[in-house]
């Protein structure tokens, strides 16, 4: 037992020391993303590598809540014929590859300007571009040859939002 003097108050406290070691499930500190993770679901939501050491886990960006109330933007029949009548219109579209090699790039394009609804193309390029692997499906080509056809889409699903939903002017 350890006595203090306190100067403010003029009393004396008395402070015990706990010697057993911390409870992680019910400290605040460790065991908050445990209790959380509780409290989600079976599904855990990660934990940060710089806290406790806690393992990293990927983001299935498919599972990433997108606007609310709408369950899964789709890239629809008709947004699959406009691109496949303009596309070898396109600056970008290399006439060595055909249209089945760049849809996956307009459907990933066209969700994720619903998914990220207002934010902006800078703010998400970077995401998109460490995504594309995954959402490439069997087209053959790299981001670099994708990255204007994801842009396009995009613009064309921003275009159709009321007002300038992504603050870029577009």
């Amino acid at each position: 037992m350890d006595d203090k003097y306190d100067k403010t108050s003029g009393k004396t406290a008395t402070a015990e020391l706990d010697h057993q070691p911390a409870d992680r499930s019910t400290d605040a500190g460790l065991g908050m993303f445990e209790r959380v993770n509780d409290l989600v679901g079976a599904h855990p939501i990660g934990t940060a590598p710089a806290i406790g050491g806690a393992l990293e886990q990927e983001v299935d960006i498919d599972r990433l809540p997108g606007i609310v109330g709408v369950d899964r933007i789709r890239f629809t029949k008709e947004d699959d014929r406009y691109w496949r009548e303009n596309h070898g219109n396109r600056h970008y579209a290399n006439p060595a590859s055909n249209y089945e090699e760049y849809q996956p790039a307009y459907q990933y394009g066209t969700d994720a300007a619903h998914r990220y609804q207002g934010r902006t193309w800078d703010d998400v390029q970077g995401d998109l571009e460490r995504g594309w692997d995954r959402a490439r499906g069997g087209s053959s080509l790299a981001w670099e040859n994708v990255k204007d056809a994801v842009r396009a889409a995009w613009d064309r699903v921003e275009r159709a939002l009321p007002g300038d939903a992504d603050h870029d002017g577009r």
